[in-house]
C-alpha cells in the first residue's frame, strides 16, 4: 500500500463514528503535519528544525510527509494560507460594519481572537523573525499581506472619499501604522498575558478614533 494511503488509513480513524472521505482524511493529516511543524518551529526555530523532527512530532514517516509538504518553506506557506482564509472572512464582516471605526476595530479583534484561540502568536513571531534573514520566508509573508493591504487600503480610501474620516496623516502613512498595530497585537497576544479582550478593544478603539478622526465623532465632540 502507498505510504501516504497507509498513514491515512491507520491514523485518521474517526473518534465520533463519522466515516471521513479520502479528501477529509487528507485535510486532517495536513492539519496534523502543520500542528507538528508549528510545535517544532516554535521550539527549535525555523533554522533549527529538520523535516525529520517534524515527522517525529507528527508520528509520520518521511515518505508520507513529503507527499503533503516537500519543504519547510511549503509548511510556512500553508500556515500563512490558513490565516489568509480566516482573514478573508474577517474582511467580509468588516465591510458590513455600519461605520469605519467599528470595521477596523472588529477586524483587528477578530484576528487577535483567532490567533489567541489557535495559539498562533509564537509561530507568527518566529515567522516574523525568520523573515528578517530568510528571503524565501520574507517573500511568503509579503505575499500573504498583499490582500490585507489592498483590503484595508480600499476600505479606508472609501471612507475618506465619503467624508466619513479626517485622518491625522495621509492614507499612505496611516495604512502601514494600522497594519503594524494589528500584527503587533497578534504577536503580543495580550489576552494570554492577562489583559482581557474587552480592555484590548477599548484601548484599540481609542487609538483608532484618534488616528481616523471619524467626522461624526468630531462633530459630536465639537457640540
Amino acid at each position: 500500500m502507498d505510504d501516504t494511503l497507509f498513514f491515512e488509513a491507520t491514523q485518521a480513524e474517526p473518534l465520533d463514528g463519522h466515516v471521513h472521505s479520502r479528501a477529509e482524511r487528507r485535510d486532517l493529516q495536513a492539519q496534523r503535519i502543520l500542528d507538528a511543524a508549528k510545535t517544532c518551529f516554535v521550539r527549535s526555530g525555523f533554522q533549527g528544525t529538520s523535516m525529520q523532527q517534524i515527522c517525529s512530532e507528527a508520528s509520520m514517516s518521511p515518505g508520507a510527509l513529503y507527499r503533503y509538504f516537500p519543504s519547510k518553506e511549503s509548511l510556512i506557506e500553508a500556515i500563512c494560507e490558513v490565516n489568509r482564509r480566516q482573514d478573508a472572512e474577517t474582511f467580509a464582516a468588516m465591510e458590513n460594519c455600519s461605520n469605519v471605526v467599528d470595521g477596523v476595530v472588529n477586524c483587528a479583534i477578530d484576528h487577535l481572537r483567532f490567533t489567541h484561540d489557535n495559539g498562533n502568536a509564537p509561530i507568527f513571531a518566529e515567522i516574523a523573525t525568520e523573515s528578517l534573514r530568510n528571503e524565501s520566508i520574507r517573500a511568503i509573508g509579503d505575499n500573504c499581506m498583499v490582500d490585507v493591504r489592498h483590503k484595508f487600503h480600499d476600505y479606508l480610501r472609501g471612507a475618506l472619499e465619503r467624508g466619513e474620516i479626517d485622518p491625522v496623516v495621509d492614507l499612505e502613512a496611516l495604512l502601514p501604522m494600522i497594519l503594524a498595530i494589528g500584527q503587533g497585537l497578534a504577536i503580543a497576544d495580550l489576552p494570554n498575558q492577562g489583559v482581557s479582550f474587552d480592555k484590548v478593544e477599548t484601548m484599540l478603539r481609542a487609538a483608532t478614533v484618534a488616528m481616523l478622526r471619524p467626522v461624526d465623532a468630531r462633530d459630536t465632540a465639537g457640540n
